[in-house]
Order: structure tokens, then C-alpha cells, then sequence
């Protein structure tokens, strides 16, 4: 059975693909134009008054028109498709490469590029429809209307095609839509989690254990909790995950272990690696630092000197502000899983505030050192992140990135003015904590 890893796994790769999309609209376009040849081949609508000059063209005007709009329509299509690789390039080379999945996720470029060649392609195939011997003496009345009405769509899809990649390419709405996607991958953190139905306590001691080892080495992408808890539940085995998605894995490091009351067979081994996908990038499915790792990116290369660009890295600051208050008000999900029996059967290595504020902060951190700006911007995010809880290890986790922050400040020269701002900003962070009782 395949399990439901793999096709998450393979519904990401079609859905962040160029070809899916135009392909399922170019086979539709090809079935439109065979319904339409066939409607006025059967002469089931019969001549339309309304439009005499579509019924009273010849055959070889048709033709033309039509070749001129084939024509058209593959022109347009290379230029689509030479402003969307344009548009790579610059999103590559400003944001980071691996925002390029982000851009060919974009379903408004898909249905542009797939609009120009289904159209394309009906013409193609209403050609060749026009030039068979018994379709000769058949005006394609309809064929032809719905042909026109979809040139014409097209002149407003190339408008709307110009004016969203301009804004595609605008450094906010790029930072909006990754604020996006960090928010939907941090959701399943915060569902509640399953508590034993039955109330039985986990069990502690168990008589066998197995290792499991991984088959192959890469980059742990997904991971099916059903799948495992499904395995688990017929075997009767508690199964302990080491790794989480995201994480490097060697070919023959141990993957999980096994454990239960009575002997465990070996084919149990390749089931479990069955109900993980290992793959040589990481992606943000069930990954939510590596969301953040892009936000991440685009706040470091806007902090480098060849960009110089402080107000790009202080919005990513901002963005990621707002992410980590959001995470600090919700109870993170244990990574314990219980069957239907009542019985803890799976526990993986969880998320934790800390984690995921470090993988925010630490590199940001380490290259605005001598942007006064991003640094008094960081500053106030832990400020707002402090206010916004009172839990003491959330408070541990900011008062560790402060201390950071100072020590960091120590190996660059300010002058008094920055100097006093920075420190107003440390002192504000400090007191707060202190109010709370939380500053060690």
C-alpha cells in the first residue's frame, strides 16, 4: 500500500512544477476543440443569424485566421516564458535559490503559461480538423467563436501575467507570502494533541527492542504519523523515532527503534522505513524551519555588503517577530501519539520554542552586528515576544539572544548616539524581565 508520505510527497512535486498545470489545460483545450469540430460537424446549433460572416468566411480565411493566431499564441508563449525565467534569475539571485520554489509554486504563472498554450493548441488541432476531407464542406461556426473569445481572454491574461510579476518580484510581498507559508507550516505544532482515551499510563520496560537503520541517506522530508501509529497498533510495539523532518540522515544510521513485550520480526524494518521519505533537499511540508531558514536567507543576503539593503532584514525581523509571539502563546505539540487502544505507540523528537527562535535569530543576529538598525530592530522583537508571555523558558530562550546581542555589540564601534539607542533598547528588555521574575 502506498503509504500517505509518498503521495504528499509526490501532490508538493506536481504542485510546484510548470508542467501540471498547462498540461492538464492543454489536454482540456484539445477535447474542447473535438467537442466544438463535433457540434458543428452534427450541426446541432445550425447557422447562426447573428453571425453570418462566421458561417459565409471561406474555408481558406479561416485557416489564415487561425495560423495567425497559432502563431501569435506561441510567440506570446516564449515571451511568458522567457520574462518567468527572468524572474527566476532575480528572485535567485536576490532572495536565494531556494526561494525559486517558492516563485514556481505560483499558480497564477502556471494558469498564464498553460492559458497560452492551450490556446495553441486548439488551434492546432482545429487546423488539422479544417483540412480533412470531410470537414470540407463544414463551416466550424462555434469552433471558431470559442477559438476568438479565448484569443481575446488572453490579451487580458498578458496584462494580468505583466502585472503580477511585477509584484511577484517586490521584496514585501515575497516576505508576505513566506510569512504565509511559516504560519501553515506551524499549524500541525499546534493542534491538541491526543491523550490516552483509556487513561493507561506508558509503559517503561519492555522485553525486545530493534533498531531500525535507514535505507538510504538524505534529508528527512516526511514522515506518516498514521502510518506508524498504524504499524505500531497491529504489532502491539511502541515505536521511538530519533529524527524529525529536516534533518540529515546517513545510509545505516538508526532510524527508530522498536520496542515491545514479545519478539519483533525483522520485516518490520523495511514497513517503517516504508513510512518515511528521505530526499536530497529539504522541503517545508512538515518542516517549518526550513520556512523560516528562507526568511532567514533573504534577511542575510539583504545584510550583505554587496546589498546593503537594512530595510529588507528589518522587515524579516518583523515577520518573524510576529511568528515567534504567535508560537509563544501555544502549547507545542509533545510528539507523543497514542492508538485508538489508548496506548502510547509512538513518541518523535519534538519542536520547542527554543528551537525554532534560535533557527529566527542566531544567524540574523550574527551578521547585523554592525547594522545598527537590525540590531536595535532585534532588540525590540524580544521585547515584544517577552510581552507577549510569561512562560520562564521562553524568557530563559530571549534573555540568552540579549546576552548575545551585547556581546556582539562589544566588537563593534558605535557612536554615542547609536550607543545610547542600543542600550535603551537592552535596558527595556531587561527590566521587563526582571518585573516578571524570570531574569536569572
Amino acid at each position: 500500500m502506498k503509504n500517505l508520505a509518498s503521495l504528499d510527497k509526490l501532490f508538493d512535486s506536481i504542485k510546484t512544477s510548470f508542467w501540471f498545470v498547462p498540461l492538464l489545460m492543454v489536454i482540456t483545450s484539445i477535447f474542447s476543440a473535438w467537442l466544438m469540430v463535433w457540434i458543428d460537424h452534427a450541426q446541432a446549433w445550425g447557422k447562426l443569424d447573428w453571425l453570418p460572416f462566421l458561417y459565409e468566411t471561406e474555408q481558406s480565411t479561416l485557416l489564415s485566421l487561425l495560423n495567425t493566431i497559432a502563431a501569435s499564441m506561441i510567440t506570446v508563449t516564449s515571451i511568458a516564458f522567457s520574462i518567468t525565467i527572468v524572474t527566476l534569475t532575480l528572485a535567485s539571485s536576490q532572495f536565494g535559490p531556494r526561494l525559486i520554489r517558492n516563485f514556481m509554486d505560483d499558480r497564477g504563472t502556471q494558469v498564464v503559461l498553460g492559458t497560452f498554450i492551450s490556446i495553441f493548441s486548439y488551434c492546432v488541432v482545429l487546423i488539422y480538423s479544417m483540412s480533412l476531407d470531410s470537414n470540407q464542406d463544414i463551416i466550424m461556426g462555434l469552433a471558431i467563436i470559442w477559438c476568438l473569445l479565448a484569443t481575446l481572454f488572453s490579451v487580458f491574461v498578458l496584462i494580468y501575467f505583466i502585472h503580477h510579476v511585477s509584484r511577484s518580484i517586490q521584496a514585501d510581498n515575497v516576505i508576505n507570502e513566506l510569512c504565509d507559508e511559516i504560519n501553515h507550516s506551524l499549524e500541525p505544532l499546534f493542534c491538541a494533541e491526543t491523550t490516552p482515551k483509556l487513561g493507561k499510563e506508558a509503559r517503561k520496560t519492555f522485553s525486545y527492542t530493534l533498531p531500525i537503520f535507514a535505507d538510504q541517506s538524505g534529508y528527512l522530508q516526511l514522515l506518516s504519523n498514521d502510518k506508524l501509529l498504524e504499524i505500531a497498533s497491529k504489532y502491539d510495539l511502541f515505536i521511538e523515532f530519533k529524527w524529525r523532518p529536516g534533518h540529515l540522515i546517513n545510509e545505516g544510521a538508526e532510524l527508530a527503534t522498536l520496542k515491545s513485550l514479545k519478539p519483533i520480526q525483522d520485516e518490520l524494518s523495511s514497513l517503517v522505513n516504508q513510512s518515511c521519505v528521505i530526499g536530497s533537499n529539504r522541503t517545508p511540508i512538515q518542516d517549518p524551519e526550513y520556512a523560516i531558514h528562507q526568511m532567514v536567507e533573504i534577511a542575510v543576503r539583504a545584510l550583505s555588503p554587496g546589498v546593503n539593503d537594512p530595510y529588507t532584514a528589518i522587515t524579516c525581523v518583523d515577520k518573524l517577530c510576529v511568528v515567534l509571539c504567535n508560537i509563544s502563546k501555544q502549547e507545542l505539540h509533545s510528539g507523543e501519539y497514542y492508538g485508538q487502544d489508548g496506548i502510547l505507540r509512538l513518541r518523535r523528537n519534538p519542536y520547542d520554542f527554543e528551537g525554532v527562535a534560535n533557527s529566527a535569530f542566531d544567524q540574523i543576529r550574527q551578521y547585523s552586528v554592525s547594522s545598527v538598525a537590525v540590531s536595535i530592530r532585534l532588540v525590540e522583537s524580544l521585547y515584544r515576544i517577552a510581552s507577549a508571555t510569561d512562560k520562564p523558558d521562553i524568557h530563559s530562550v530571549i534573555l540568552r539572544q540579549l546576552v548575545a546581542i551585547e556581546q556582539g555589540k562589544e566588537h563593534v564601534q558605535y557612536t554615542e548616539q547609536d550607543s545610547e539607542d542600543f542600550t535603551k533598547s537592552v535596558l527595556k528588555v531587561k527590566n521587563l524581565l526582571k518585573t516578571t521574575s524570570f531574569q536569572s
